[in-house]
């Protein structure tokens, strides 16, 4: 980490729907939602666990114990935290292959404003077992789960003292929430896969909810937005739950937002087709005359706030 940087961001995984390796996702990659925040000071979260959280545990811990019981005696596990934007099956795919790969030496503290801690409990059980994944004996074990607490009508994570997370309504089907990271000095950065933003309606509920997101997310250094379609798809997927690339460049603009990362590409959307979407909102950031910065989310990369 720069020694001035306040936070980085590891990207593991920008697809929405469903992982897709091959030749033509090589260079943005083809893993679902997972991000890791380091701050400054050591404080560690991640965000999401799709099928990029895998490639983060391999990356982190490339040897495994077999043993997830062999611990010493009196000797505490390390703790790690993944918060979920929601329960939707790409945003959790990657959970039993990380959890069995740290087991041994971490507990790993799940948590999701959009859900119940009993409720997520079974969800996260059921992801770790029979059927779904082969049985290992105390695997459920190495992992726990815990609730966003309540502040005002803001529901807030606090970590390690240093990183607090506030989880923002988001726009989607089934419930799901947009996670803003303040460190000491305020907002860092906040990320939005699932968010549909819906800029072509002006019903009063949609224009207080944006009005709201837009002043909770005012001067945010980086945003990471759901771009899962082009502005010429969206008519016939309103109601999805999910926003154009062009709607999250021209929201990002009105929040004073410093850099735009697009993720949640859509599964059919190959390497190409993202150069291309990047070059159109870089062209709408131009003609506004706006300063801000706009890239897509790429596999492997660690961008400084």
């Amino acid at each position: 980490m720069p020694s001035s940087a306040r936070a980085t961001l590891h990207v593991w995984g920008v697809r929405g729907t469903c992982p897709v390796p091959g030749p033509t996702t090589l260079r943005y990659g083809g893993n679902t939602s997972c991000v890791e925040v380091r701050l400054a000071r050591g404080a560690r979260v991640i965000l999401d666990a799709g099928s990029g959280l895998r490639a983060l545990g391999l990356s982190r811990w490339p040897s495994v114990s077999a043993d997830i019981n062999g611990l010493a005696s009196g000797v505490a596990r390390e703790e790690l935290t993944i918060l979920l934007t929601h329960r939707h099956s790409d945003h959790l795919m990657g959970l039993a292959h990380f959890v069995s790969r740290v087991a041994a030496t971490h507990t790993v503290r799940i948590v999701c404003p959009t859900v119940a801690a009993t409720e997520l409990r079974a969800l996260v059980q059921q992801q770790l077992t029979a059927p779904l994944f082969p049985t290992i004996e105390g695997l459920d074990e190495a992992f726990c789960v815990d609730t966003f607490g309540e502040e005002g009508s803001s529901s807030v994570f606090a970590l390690d003292g240093e990183c607090v997370v506030q989880a923002l309504p988001a726009c989607h089907p089934g419930g799901a929430a947009v996670l803003r990271v303040d460190d000491a000095h305020g907002p860092v950065m906040a990320y939005a896969p699932d968010n549909e933003l819906a800029l072509w309606s002006d019903t009063p509920a949609l224009l207080a909810w944006r009005a709201s997101l837009r002043d909770a997310l005012h001067g945010i250094p980086l945003l990471v937005h759901d771009a899962t379609y082009t502005d010429e798809e969206l008519p016939a997927h309103r109601g999805w739950g999910h926003s154009s690339a062009e709607e999250a460049t021209r929201f990002a603009m009105t929040c004073g937002t410093g850099t735009l990362l697009l993720t949640h590409h859509h599964p059919d959307r190959d390497d190409a087709s993202v150069d291309d979407i990047v070059e159109r909102c870089q062209a709408i950031v131009a003609s506004a005359g706006a300063g801000m910065r706009v890239r897509s989310a790429r596999e492997g990369d660690i961008v400084a706030v």
